[in-house]
């Protein structure tokens, strides 16, 4: 589990970042409360624990500010301070904080309680990652997409029909990540999801497969035929921009498809092992690759349309 700690004593935030690493976590320490704030901002840190007393903001201020962040996935909050007044202790909670240790603090309590948090966390997983939409972009998440998809490679079996399915992958997702944090990155992948749903018919699918990839599933439509799909979502996406701190960003998609059904292949095969033969948008002309067809025919990448 990744985990911040936020203590301003070099040597007691050392000694604790050991032990939770003993414990088998990836842990971050830092020492102002305002730097803690930019670190959680940019990274999807499952669990902070931090000490009230904290340098630029205090810790209160600090939860407070974290529950403000629009982020898919919980951040579980442990608070050690040494409190007298259960007021305080009350503070903290409201404040956001999910637990609280006082001081001095006892590692062996610490680690029941971290226990404890990566059970509540485990459980949201669990839920995240069943049938469902994925809450940064409103589309169908992995599980429901692969649910759905069963039915559909099941009735397009019995009926002879084709149909394709269209991975739109942003290349550029971990750089951005890297660049300008989580919150800005996930409003760019937004904004792509919101493009794909535009171009999409409504007999369509359009779902979150990966943090860095959607898939667009086209009934009654052969992978050949999608070029038009796929040039508009190529012509369009780069102009999908979002300013964060004077930062521009903006997608950069690599499109790719795949026929359905596939033979005697099931659907999971269909979506994990067969090859996807990439779109080169803007470059449909002589000269351009060629490579077997995702049914096993030999035709063009790029079809000229």
């Amino acid at each position: 589990m990744k985990v911040l700690v936020v203590d301003p004593d070099p040597l007691f935030s050392r000694l604790l970042k050991s032990k939770l690493e003993k414990w088998g976590h990836r842990v971050t320490v830092e020492h102002d409360g305002a730097a803690a704030y930019k670190l959680i901002a940019k990274e999807p840190f499952r669990m902070v624990i931090m000490d009230d007393d904290l340098p630029s903001i205090d810790g209160l201020e600090l939860c407070r500010r974290i529950r403000n962040l629009l982020r898919p996935r919980y951040t579980y909050i442990i608070f050690y301070a040494d409190f007298s007044d259960k007021s305080d202790v009350m503070a903290c909670l409201e404040a956001g904080a999910d637990d609280y240790l006082g001081k001095p603090l006892n590692t062996a309590e610490m680690q029941l309680r971290i226990k404890a948090g990566k059970r509540l966390l485990n459980m949201e997983d669990m839920l995240r990652e069943g049938a469902g939409m994925d809450i940064s972009t409103g589309v169908v998440n992995n599980a429901s997409f692969r649910e759905f998809f069963r039915v559909v490679v099941a009735e397009s079996l019995r009926a002879k029909k084709e149909g394709a399915l269209l991975y739109v992958q942003v290349n550029n997702y971990d750089a951005t990540l890297a660049s300008v944090g989580f919150n800005p990155t996930e409003t760019m992948m937004a904004s792509l999801a919101e493009l794909l749903s535009k171009v999409a018919r409504t007999s369509d699918l359009v779902s979150r497969l990966s943090d860095d990839t959607f898939c667009v599933m086209l009934q009654h439509t052969n992978w050949d035929k999608c070029i038009p799909v796929a040039e508009r979502i190529g012509e369009q996406a780069p102009n999908l921009t979002v300013i964060f701190d004077q930062i521009s960003i903006s997608p950069d998609v690599a499109i790719s498809a795949t026929n359905f059904p596939q033979g005697d292949l099931d659907y999971l095969e269909i979506m994990d092992k067969c090859e996807r033969v990439p779109y080169h948008l803007g470059n449909s002309g002589p000269g351009n690759e060629h490579s077997d067809a995702p049914d096993g025919t030999n035709e063009a990448a790029t079809p000229t349309a």
